[in-house]
């Protein structure tokens, strides 16, 4: 494919050199004139002798050389020579020299002149060049660290043209990805090029100038097929070598993201055959007693015949809430692996917390089988807005753990009261506690104490799940307790701020 410069670049271009012809000329008319000025001061005001008026010489050269370039130094060097030769070497007015010693320090004057002005040049350019690699290497490590950091809310595409514009101060910049063919850029005027020349520098490797010098795109590779493309346009058009140099960070910050993405769902995959691992085993070890109480209400029921009708009844009754308590167990593991995999929706409702409580606990009777259950319900509680359901089951999982984790004689306490703009419900039993160590960690999702991974089922789901339904509605989730004295497992929920509760609040209070 063959791009011709079309007028805008060769305008632009004669623009470019007209504008370094004016400064050339104007650096050069300043190194005369100060030739000029020193002259004027040593002949005419200071009337200084031939030595002295060589070594001013030398001084000005000295300094233009830490300031101009090479051309202009010697521009100036040879303009003192014959300064000097003019007005202070004998016979005075003329460019001749009538001593021959004289020839022997004009040309030591000369050589002194130009070495020094080299010398200079040589060293301030080499200064310049330190500087400018080092800005780069600068820029360069904002460029990789801007990358890194990126903001999660913004595609990497777009943060690799944000990235070069703000870190190496181009006007425009396009990237083009092959993996999606779509082109992100940052136009602050007209294309310098069409879009489809990023795809077509991507597909052949080949690097891309425009006539004016302005434009280049070059492909984005990591040792092996094209990645994409990179192009920047604009006054300061970086070189081909750095722009290479950010292509190789733009794909390995590619590589990266398509590795962390790969990593990403194996960890998804695995988590999910965790999942239904511990589902499984929970479910298994949950049905074992509902199901041998069925088992033996059936057999009893099927080998007599000598059972009276209420005898009959209790066996029934005994098959019904069995089976209602396993329905319940399916019905809250299902809810447990959906919110375990998907984002919670909340739909919230204002509803008292007595109603709540006495709810979720009634749904858990068949679990006490004869503990002790003492509720202690403040008679001043305001309304709470929550999402009834997500609530209840977040209550259960306490209450079933508060079960699970203590001695089968011993009672389990539920107090429920109201301190500042929460009301706060506390379940606690009386079981071995849970050290220091463990205690927020047991809020991680399948995380299991040591002591009781291998002694009591469980999914190690439910305290993770509770706390983000807990979080979710604005309430907090958190546990006391004391090894050998039990724990304590705290909730708190939202108080209901819409007028009518306000008001209902405000009655309550007065009364």
């Amino acid at each position: 494919m063959v791009f011709f410069p079309d007028r805008s670049d060769i305008a632009s271009k004669t623009q470019g050199a007209a504008r370094r012809f004016l400064r050339s000329l104007f650096r050069f008319a300043t190194a005369l004139g100060a030739v000029a000025a020193v002259t004027s001061i040593d002949f005419r005001f200071l009337h200084v002798n031939s030595t002295t008026a060589a070594l001013t010489y030398l001084l000005l050269l000295l300094g233009l050389a830490t300031r101009a370039d090479l051309r202009e130094s010697i521009a100036a060097s040879v303009a003192s020579l014959l300064a000097y030769n003019f007005f202070f070497l004998p016979p005075i007015g003329t460019f001749t020299i009538a001593d021959p010693q004289n020839w022997v320090a004009l040309l030591a004057f000369l050589v002194t002149a130009i070495t020094a002005s080299r010398l200079s040049s040589s060293a301030r350019r080499r200064a310049d060049e330190a500087r400018s690699r080092q800005e780069e290497v600068q820029r360069m490590y904002d460029f990789s660290r801007g990358l890194i950091l990126g903001k999660e809310d913004c595609s990497l595409a777009d943060q690799i043209v944000k990235q070069i514009v703000e870190s190496f101060g181009v006007e425009n910049a396009w990237f083009y990805d092959c993996a999606t063919g779509t082109t992100s850029k940052i136009d602050s005027a007209a294309p310098a090029f069409e879009e489809s020349l990023l795809a077509e520098v991507a597909a052949t490797g080949q690097v891309w100038r425009n006539a004016s010098q302005t434009a280049l795109v070059v492909p984005v590779r990591l040792g092996g097929p094209s990645l994409g493309s990179l192009g920047v346009a604009g006054e300061l058009v970086l070189s081909e070598v750095a722009l290479k140099a950010i292509g190789q960070l733009v794909a390995i910050a590619i590589e990266r993201a398509r590795a962390q993405q790969v990593a990403t769902r194996m960890e998804a995959t695995r988590q999910n055959e965790q999942l239904k691992a511990t589902l499984l085993d929970a479910l298994a070890h949950e049905f074992k007693t509902p199901l041998t109480s069925v088992k033996i209400a059936t057999s009893t029921l099927l080998s007599s015949h000598a059972l009276s009708p209420s005898e009959q009844r209790e066996l029934l009754t005994v098959v019904d809430e069995e089976a209602d308590r396993m329905t319940k167990l399916v019905s809250d593991s299902i809810d447990l692996a959906r919110m375990g995999t998907a984002p919670l929706i909340l739909h919230s409702e204002i509803c008292s917390p007595e109603q709540l409580i006495l709810s979720a606990l009634n749904d858990l009777h068949a679990l006490f089988d004869g503990r002790e259950l003492k509720l202690e319900i403040s008679p001043d509680l305001p309304i709470i807005r929550v999402d009834r359901t997500l609530s209840e089951l977040a209550l259960r999982q306490v209450v079933n753990n508060a079960l699970k984790y203590s001695p089968a004689d011993s009672e389990i306490r539920v107090a429920v009261r109201r301190h500042e703009g929460f009301v706060v419900v506390g379940i606690s039993n009386r079981g071995p506690g849970i050290p220091k160590v463990y205690q927020e960690r047991i809020f991680e999702k399948f995380y299991r104490g040591p002591d009781v991974r291998n002694r009591v089922p469980g999914t190690g789901m439910g305290l993770n799940i509770t706390r983000e339904i807990i979080q979710a509605q604005g309430g907090r989730i958190w546990v006391d307790s004391q090894a050998g004295k039990g724990a304590t497992f705290y909730i708190t929920f939202s108080v209901d701020r819409s007028p009518e509760s306000r008001q209902k609040d405000h009655l309550q209070s007065r009364a």
